[in-house]
């Protein structure tokens, strides 16, 4: 059985989970009250408060931890502190555009996401050259990736900045010599913020996934207590179990970790299903809900989780067909490595069925 990378299920380099990281760190240096409240939102009970506060909602929505209405939040604050534009100053007005941007690439709009971070003349956050590398790799264009890369040198540190050099140049070429020369930067994540540690080992994890060593994938992702993972880790986890057969670790783990199914990501439920199909399990409530959700989105043509309904019809509901359909829809939007590898899967397993 085949699996496809968490990058099919649009991890990419995970670039934009540093975006609180990076906004927050610039912020404080340059404006120390920048956690002044901007604005409220009264009908709603949970209320963002700031533009500080929404990139935390909005970073929260990666976790376990998620309420699953997180997006709809941010949203909803950033509609009404459109509104304001014209009355916030340069730095807010340059967070809020990067917060509406991540919005946008969320749902695979990345060419509205570009045009909408051009709003902003002259960027000074390391946030919006995270994002728009971010961009670029998933729409396939890891040398334009790498030079935003090259853009952060200077404005954060330089471990982030030469990770995300380096996971450019590696989602174009998956050479082992790029792995090794990412690694030879261990030695300086004992003084990393704890969420650029957490990406560095990430990256690494995902690296030796690629190349082929499941086991290297799971120690490094150890580094970090697992609850604290990013979904996208988790989906490297994952993937790494299954690699190494260990279905019934994915089940078990998950089981006790994921608060409540109904809310869990998509992505997630995905894998769970996967290990418990290979472990002969063919009905179960993870599926059943994975399969509720599938049903919505196909209803919906969701174009920012097709790449996930795809692989849903190849690996759980074999309908290939359907799969061809999604993973179509994906390539519209996301033109990945991934993306490519799952159409021509999809392509492939539609001929065979139709041939047979």
């Amino acid at each position: 059985m085949k699996f496809v990378k968490c990058s099919a299920l649009k991890r990419a380099l995970a670039i934009a989970s540093l975006t609180l990281l990076a906004c927050s760190a610039f912020a404080q240096s340059q404006n120390p009250d920048f956690e002044t409240v901007i604005a409220t939102w009264q009908p709603q009970q949970q209320s963002i408060a700031n533009i500080g506060e929404a990139e935390k909602v909005l970073s929260s929505s990666r976790f376990l931890s998620a309420t699953g209405d997180e997006r709809e939040r941010v949203t909803r604050f950033a509609n009404f502190m459109r509104k304001d534009y014209t009355s916030l100053n340069a730095g807010q007005k340059e967070r809020l555009v990067i917060l509406e941007a991540r919005l946008l690439q969320g749902i695979h709009k990345f060419d509205q996401a570009q045009q909408h971070l051009k709003q902003i003349a002259h960027l000074r956050s390391p946030a919006a050259y995270l994002l728009m590398a971010d961009i670029a790799i998933q729409q396939g264009d890891a040398a334009k990736a790498k030079e935003t890369c090259e853009k952060l040198v200077g404005k954060t540190s330089f471990l982030l900045a030469f990770t995300c050099m380096v996971s450019a140049e590696f989602s174009r070429n998956a050479d082992i010599k790029l792995f090794h020369k990412l690694k030879a930067f261990e030695i300086y994540t004992s003084n990393a913020r704890p969420e650029e540690r957490q990406w560095f080992y990430e990256v690494l994890a995902d690296m030796s996934l690629q190349l082929g060593n499941a086991e290297a994938a799971l120690n490094y992702l150890s580094q970090n207590e697992f609850k604290q993972l990013p979904i996208s880790a988790l989906l490297v986890w994952a993937d790494a179990n299954f690699e190494t057969r260990s279905y019934t670790s994915v089940t078990e783990t998950f089981s006790l970790t994921v608060p409540d199914i109904t809310k869990a990501d998509d992505g997630l439920l995905l894998k769970w299903a996967i290990a418990e199909r290979a472990q002969g399990i063919m009905r179960s409530e993870v599926q059943t809900q994975l399969a509720k959700n599938m049903e919505i989105r196909v209803w919906r043509e969701d174009s920012s989780h097709a790449a996930q309904v795809a692989t849903y019809f190849l690996e759980i509901e074999q309908d290939f067909p359907l799969a061809l359909k999604f993973a179509e829809l994906n390539w519209q939007y996301a033109q990945a490595l991934s993306d490519k590898n799952l159409l021509e899967r999809a392509r492939r397993a539609n001929v065979a069925s139709t041939n047979a």
